[in-house]
């Protein structure tokens, strides 16, 4: 058997508070950072607040009326019988934990939602406690383990996900400080029952300590195989030696650990396998079951899609950002996205390689606790590598959290090596001037990771959502509750951003502890208690006139509230006429066919959306003027056909839009039909518009003038805009050529170096020409590179040129 190394105990000294108090303080203020103001989700939609919204439903459905079923969402059939929608990939002690600090706040949404931020921060907290405390018992010194922690939790990872309400976030990453504690105390003291108990209530809210675990046993079970092998080799009584050695591998606690932690964590899934397994389908098997196919996937069975060299460039890139304390890779001038780019950069990644080398060279001149070094380093690795395939996918970028290990080891090494070389005395002063760096970088790190770019506008109508749905909740909360198809609450969900699974997840949390179905089409017939609709129709007698965005209603069927937005809409001229009717209003654009047969349908929708102001616009759909939908519009997923009649409603990006070009076509082969639609000139949109006109005529003189227009070049060479005043509709027609000569041919795209030219050309009509006040105003964005000389002008086509201008750019 392995013999522990005494510990010698020491009287603390007043000296050694003050790692601990600076740490407390550190991690307290933190909490007051990263926790903010959570009337709303998160600073931006994506995985980080679908996970938390998921977390959260499966949380408040928690409950005996369910049999603790760990289910996302609850409806009824036909017979009134209950069915589910499970998601539960992970033990249930993590959701047990939600429901408990979430409870006492009945039906208030927004503070259920803090007290889950609350909950997640202080497990973060509790994390880097717990990591201080070992690395204090593995290196005898405060300092070091307080410079090493703070440093340890100052990457983005770490940062970025503190608040996040979910297991594969801070609450895993809780689990892992606590096994590892557990671990420090155990090969320091032999204290085995606490080492198993750590485990197990580790493994109560996540999976990930079975990435530390394996490390651990292996050299732990390794080192004592070899040793006691020797031994038995050395023997003269070869048979009874190997007997005895059998049994004492048989006995060893590291055999002992392996075999409940097993069966410990086979109990656990068990429970998510009887939760699902009970209410399956006739035809659905144990391998069904959604944990059963989350299992195989996550253990990379059947699923190696990612090469290996991909695999390890993005591991290392990983590593690379969470070994840089965010605050320094901020003044280094990186800003690391928090969605991983799909070529790693070449400088996070190096850092990443040389810290891994750095780390594992490391244990070559570690004497005592080589085995908790080890455990460290490898914790990430091995939780990765079986996950080969889950890991690949950009959105789970959490799954980087567990290489803090690492960074915690990197640091750990970089200082016990600094007190070896410069002696203790020496090295307890570089100790101490680490940590009294490290703390203003972890607060600094902090600040950063707090800050969003959150619009005020958005949170405020996610805080309205969130106050209008508590309101719902107190009346319909058990019962049977629609929300019909036509629900578009929430401004990241947008045909161009956030995908569509966002959005139901959300609504999920926000009707949870109700029987809850979505997307109901018009001609289903309803057997709800209530239906929700973002609508607020006087004639059907909302139950919550009150509320701003989301609206109550008592026995009304999805048919009636599809007749009533029909009726809305009619009341109004449309926009455009095509083949469906087109109405722009609300950031929304609607399709109404009053006589529709399915064959009108059938072809995909598109809607492509000018700005009014075209910096609005990304800066790569600059050049085109426009912003595609990037999702398809297909009217299965947002229309319904309803009294013969056909209805589509979809969002439009929120901002002021001049236009939009839309119609319906057949993928890859044609456009059925298309039509632009432009929204009534409003007072705000004319303010935009002659902001803009300031703006350019207050820059200097035009760069040429022809035809009656100014040109203008702004002061970055990168857009040209067209003015004149006074202009009537008939300035603004015809077509406009745009040709732009570079000073370097080779910029161009090989197919136009031959012409030497780029050629921009585009109706010059509105869109693309604004007319307002006795003005018209066109911008056009012009390509990245040096530009020598510009040729533009309008002309007819098949017909007159109008005017012609040429404009000298370069130098």
């Amino acid at each position: 058997m392995y013999s522990f190394p005494p510990r010698r105990p020491r009287i603390p000294q007043w000296r050694d508070w003050l790692p601990p108090l600076t740490l407390a303080l550190a991690l307290f203020a933190a909490l007051l950072a990263l926790g903010g103001d959570r009337g709303y989700f998160y600073r931006d939609g994506g995985i980080h607040a679908w996970n938390t919204a998921k977390a959260l439903a499966i949380a408040e459905n928690l409950s005996p009326e369910h049999n603790f079923r760990l289910a996302q969402r609850i409806w009824q059939d036909a017979d009134g019988g209950s069915k589910y929608h499970f998601y539960s990939r992970f033990p249930v002690g993590g959701y047990v934990l939600i429901k408990l600090a979430t409870t006492p706040f009945g039906s208030d949404l927004a503070a259920k939602l803090m007290a889950a931020v609350v909950l997640m921060l202080l497990m973060f907290c509790a994390a880097a406690l717990l990591a201080y405390l070992a690395i204090a018992r593995i290196t005898a010194s405060r300092w070091v383990a307080l410079a090493a922690t703070t440093l340890a939790f100052s990457g983005l990872y770490a940062l970025y996900y503190a608040d996040g309400v979910f297991n594969e976030g801070v609450m895993d990453m809780f689990g892992a400080a606590l096994a590892f504690h557990g671990m420090t105390v155990f090969v320091q003291e032999g204290r085995f029952r606490q080492l198993l108990a750590k485990t197990c209530a580790a493994l109560l809210i996540g999976w990930h300590v079975y990435a530390l675990l394996l490390p651990f046993i292996a050299i732990g079970f390794g080192g004592e195989a070899i040793a006691i092998l020797r031994s038995a080799a050395a023997s003269n009584e070869k048979a009874k030696a190997a007997r005895a050695a059998l049994i004492s591998l048989a006995r060893s606690r590291y055999v002992a650990l392996a075999a409940v932690s097993i069966l410990f964590g086979a109990s656990l899934l068990a429970f998510n396998f009887a939760n699902e397994y009970t209410v399956r389908g006739e035809e659905e098997t144990l391998a069904d079951t959604p944990s059963f196919r989350s299992m195989v996937g996550r253990l990379g069975i059947g699923t190696w899609e990612t090469e290996w060299d991909t695999f390890f460039e993005r591991q290392l890139y990983r590593v690379g950002v969470s070994s840089a304390p965010y605050a320094l890779a901020r003044a280094a001038g990186y800003d690391f996205p928090i969605e991983e780019p799909y070529a790693p950069p070449f400088a996070p990644t190096a850092f990443g390689a040389a810290a891994t080398l750095a780390a594992l060279a490391a244990l070559a001149f570690v004497r005592r606790y080589r085995i908790l070094a080890a455990t460290a380093i490898l914790f990430g690795f091995c939780w990765a590598i079986p996950m080969r395939y889950n890991t690949y996918n950009l959105n789970h970028v959490f799954e980087a959290l567990p290489y803090t290990g690492l960074t915690l080891a990197l640091f750990t090494l970089a200082l016990v090596g600094a007190r070896r070389w410069m002696g203790e005395r020496g090295g307890d002063r570089i100790a101490i001037a680490a940590a009294a760096l490290a703390a203003p970088i972890f607060a600094l790190s902090v600040f950063h990771a707090g800050q969003t770019d959150r619009d005020a506008d958005e949170a405020e109508r996610d805080k309205s959502a969130m106050a209008d749905f508590s309101a719902i909740m107190e009346t319909a909360r058990g019962k049977s509750v629609r929300a019909v198809w036509h629900l578009e609450l929430w401004p990241s969900q947008r045909l161009w951003s956030a995908p569509a699974q966002d959005w139901h997840t959300w609504m999920r949390y926000y009707l949870s502890g109700s029987y809850f179905q979505m997307n109901d089409k018009c001609s289903f017939a309803s057997d709800a208690d209530f239906i929700v609709t973002r609508y607020l129709d006087d004639s059907l007698g909302a139950l919550t006139p009150e509320n701003r965005s989301a609206f109550l209603y008592e026995e009304t069927s999805p048919l009636e509230l599809c007749r009533a937005e029909r009726r809305r809409l009619e009341q109004s001229e449309p926009a455009a006429r095509g083949k469906f009717d087109v109405y722009l209003q609300d950031s929304s654009v609607s399709y109404l066919k009053a006589l529709c047969e399915p064959s009108d349908y059938e072809a995909p929708f598109y809607a492509h959306a000018y700005p009014a102001d075209p910096n609005d616009l990304p800066p790569e759909r600059r050049l085109d003027g426009f912003h595609p939908n990037e999702n398809r519009m297909e009217f299965s997923d947002l229309g319904a056909a309803f009294d013969g009649a056909c209805l589509m409603t979809a969002i439009l990006p929120d901002y002021p839009i001049a236009a939009i070009r839309t119609g319906q076509w057949i993928p890859g082969v044609e456009r059925l039909w298309e039509v632009f639609a432009a929204p009534p000139l409003d007072a705000e949109t004319t303010a935009l518009y002659e902001k803009i006109y300031q703006t350019i005529t207050s820059s200097g003189p035009p760069a040429a003038r022809s035809g009656g227009f100014d040109l203008y070049l702004d002061r970055d060479r990168s857009a040209l805009s067209y003015l004149k005043e006074p202009c009537a509709e008939n300035d603004a027609r015809g077509r406009a050529f745009l040709s732009v000569h570079p000073v370097n041919p080779q910029d161009l795209p090989e197919d136009r170096r031959e012409t030497g030219h780029d050629s921009l050309n585009f109706d010059f009509a509105p869109p693309h020409v604004a007319i307002f006040n006795g003005k018209c105003i066109s911008t056009r964005h012009l390509p990245d590179y040096d530009i020598e000389r510009i040729e533009t002008g309008q002309w007819i086509p098949g017909g007159e040129r109008l005017w012609d201008a040429e404009i000298a750019v370069s130098d």
